[in-house]
């Protein structure tokens, strides 16, 4: 664990917890009672990744379809077509001023081929998933 980027972690916990509570979760931040508390949790566990950088724990490796990571470097990128776009992205968007036009939009154009596969290959997948 890098320490540099836990204390940016630590420098930002209050942004971080707004945007979680307020637009990933849409509730007001007044709702949370014991948000102080939780604060401090978070806070008390990163100061331990930062003070205890090096690891030994196993970590859960997920492996995760491209197909599912493709969207998220598209929505990252900011290089969604306009209809992914609502007023939350917009509100995020460093391009985001007064009386502009959103300067992200893309004409998507379908490159993908339909292969269907072959009885041989159909085969061979159903004998692996029999396995």
């Amino acid at each position: 664990i890098v320490p540099e980027t836990v204390q940016y972690l630590i420098d930002n916990i209050d942004r971080t917890l707004q945007q979680s509570i307020e637009i990933e979760q849409k509730l007001s931040m007044d709702l949370i009672e014991n948000l102080s508390e939780i604060k401090e949790d978070i806070l008390q566990r990163l100061q331990h990744f930062k003070n205890v950088p090096n690891r030994l724990e196993n970590p859960n490796i997920y492996h995760l379809d491209v197909g599912v990571r493709y969207p998220n470097i598209i929505l990252t990128n900011r290089l969604q077509p306009s209809s992914f776009v609502n007023s939350t992205i917009c509100a995020q968007c460093d391009l985001n001023r007064p009386n502009a036009h959103c300067q992200c939009k893309m004409d998507l154009i379908w490159r993908g081929t339909y292969v269907p596969a072959t009885r041989n290959e159909l085969q061979r997948i159903q004998l692996q998933l029999e396995k």
